[in-house]
């Protein structure tokens, strides 16, 4: 028997709930990300979470998260 963990999606945040929260532009935010992804150095959870191509979400309260807060507040 094969049993599948499936995250509770209510606890991921989305990169729209932050924009919404910050009151910023989602285009100009994933431009940031995705700058701020390529420097696994400062950011290396945030490095490591994300896919090409996939979803910009991150557990609730987790270190990528709040990596990512700090990726746009600069």
């Amino acid at each position: 028997m094969i049993i599948k963990a499936v995250a509770d999606p209510s606890a991921m945040v989305s990169l729209k709930a932050i924009c919404e929260e910050l009151k910023l532009d989602p285009r100009l935010a994933r431009e940031k990300l995705r700058i701020a992804s390529r420097e696994p150095k400062k950011y290396p959870e945030l490095a490591k979470t994300h896919k090409p191509r996939g979803a910009w979400e991150w557990p609730k309260g987790s270190e990528a998260e709040k990596q990512a807060r700090a990726a746009l507040a600069e």
